[in-house]
């Protein structure tokens, strides 16, 4: 984990309001997964550089006031709303300038207020799940010795047991047990990330 939620959680800085690392590195952390996803929406990156930045304007006053509410979500569907109402506005600002509407290939592209909920939500979610892996990847690659990373990276990208065992000089069981450590590794890492996610003022929900 980084430093930021060793004392003091990032949303718990960010509500202080004077602290300015705190929102580069809210910037820093979650831009991309915010970008991504509105690729994944058919968007430009032009427009999704467009919509993100506009996302983090309403954020900065926002997120002042953020507390968690069971009943509303966590913070990732805090997030995941503040997208899609800017993701809607700006479809709304070229309808009304007549602007006809293309995504990255070229082809018409459904304003996102007009999408059922339910496929937005699954590709929110996909891109959550992924964000907090690449970032519990960082932490593996702190923790563990760059062999051991090198060979759990082959093996997720597909290399079996026999080939990894047979070019790193050990034995089957040896692979497996390296495959395990790192993956019990990420999940501690992914389920702090999450408390931490949701941590205000002290009080990480679970």
């Amino acid at each position: 984990m980084d430093s930021s939620s060793t004392n003091v959680s990032l949303l718990s800085r960010i509500r202080d309001g004077s602290d300015d690392a705190a929102w580069r590195e809210f910037d820093s952390r979650y831009r991309e997964m915010m970008l991504r996803y509105c690729r994944r929406r058919g968007l430009t990156q032009m427009d999704a550089e467009d919509v993100v930045q506009s996302t983090f304007a309403t954020l900065s006053q926002g997120l002042k006031r953020f507390t968690y509410d069971k009943d509303r979500g966590r913070f990732r569907d805090y997030l995941y709303r503040c997208v899609r109402g800017e993701m809607s506005k700006w479809g709304a600002r070229h309808q009304a300038a007549n602007r006809p509407l293309f995504n990255s290939d070229g082809q018409p592209l459904e304003l996102v207020s007009a999408q059922p909920m339910s496929d937005i939500d699954a590709l929110w979610e996909e891109e959550w799940v992924a964000y907090h892996y690449r970032r519990a990847l960082v932490s593996i690659r702190e923790d563990f010795d760059p062999r051991s990373v090198e060979l759990f990276d082959r093996s997720i990208a597909g290399a079996g047991v026999d080939l990894l065992a047979a070019e790193y000089g050990m034995t089957d069981q040896a692979v497996y047990q390296v495959r395990k450590r790192i993956r019990e590794r990420l999940k501690q890492v992914i389920a702090e990330q999450i408390r931490e996610e949701d941590d205000v003022d002290g009080h990480p929900e679970a």
